[in-house]
């Protein structure tokens, strides 16, 4: 089931132009290389310059979509983003479109920053998989006291198996808004583009969260507590799903709990729920 996005024209054009931005290396100016990330800007005439950060996950153990999962994923980024507080699912428009609230720490006394946008992920293969996030406005989300809402021009992944691993593109462009000192501002841009680092290393030491698949049912909200190693998932109307489990993520496996209709096995690396009718709480978690 899938519900109409009042924002699908601004995500496809932030999707049309992530593929532009990482199809080649033209305009883009190698600043620096750090902990294996080669770290690039690049101007659009505007005040914020473009920053992307470029590695390889070397290996043949994990997919482009399995690096996506980590990459995308909230819990994990709480792991592998220091500068990263919460993010809030507030609308599911199909299983692959979400409108969403985050907010990121500052240090003292700047404000910290918060968003609203929308993540729109393309995974067309095991080989190539994309996901783009960009502010909007909503008028569910109004301003949050203490926040300075910050705009997201885009900030986007694009994972692509190459013979030597995955290739890691990351690529974001933001006004922080407000009144920022200049130090920080810059040591922040500096940063962003190393976070292709961080997702390298958080999955070769971890693994990656459960992911969905084949979803019939309507997806309601989605979260993964990595200290818990807990995956839950809300689902309504009628249909069934699956799960991929990391083994380096579950080495022991894994036990589910189904609140609802429905019905699981789990086997080879699978979880998959049955028979969903109304509303239905999946929650994944070590055993």
């Amino acid at each position: 089931m899938t519900i109409d996005n009042p924002h699908a024209e601004t995500i496809r054009k932030a999707l049309d132009l992530l593929k532009e931005y990482t199809s080649n290396l033209d305009g883009w100016n190698l600043t620096q290389e750090k902990n294996g990330v080669k770290l690039y800007t690049k101007s659009d005439g505007s005040a914020f310059p473009i920053v992307r950060g470029e590695t390889v996950l070397t290996g043949t153990s994990f997919t482009a979509g399995q690096v996506a999962a980590v990459a995308t994923s909230p819990g994990c980024r709480k792991v592998w983003d220091e500068k990263f507080d919460v993010a809030e699912l507030k609308q599911v428009y199909s299983s692959n479109e979400i409108l969403f609230w985050s907010k990121v720490k500052t240090p003292w006394p700047i404000s910290p920053r918060d968003m609203v946008g929308v993540s729109l992920r393309e995974n067309p293969s095991d080989d190539i998989a994309y996901s783009v996030m960009s502010s909007v406005k909503d008028a569910s989300l109004p301003d949050v006291s203490g926040c300075v809402r910050s705009h997201l021009f885009i900030s986007g992944w694009k994972l692509q198996k190459t013979d030597a691993g995955v290739a890691i593109s990351y690529i974001t462009q933001i006004d922080l808004a407000g009144s920022i000192p200049a130090a920080f501002l810059k040591s922040t841009q500096q940063q962003i583009p190393l976070c292709a680092g961080s997702v390298a290393k958080f999955i070769k030491e971890n693994g990656f969260p459960p992911i969905q698949q084949d979803c019939t049912a309507q997806l309601v909200n989605e979260t993964f507590d990595y200290g818990k190693r807990e995956h839950v998932t809300r689902l309504d109307g009628q249909g069934s799903t699956q799960f991929f489990i990391s083994s380096q993520m579950y080495p022991k496996g894994v036990k589910v709990t189904l609140t609802g209709n429905g019905s699981y096995t789990f086997e080879e690396d699978y979880v998959r729920v049955t028979g969903i009718d109304g509303p239905t709480t999946i929650s994944i978690k070590r055993a």
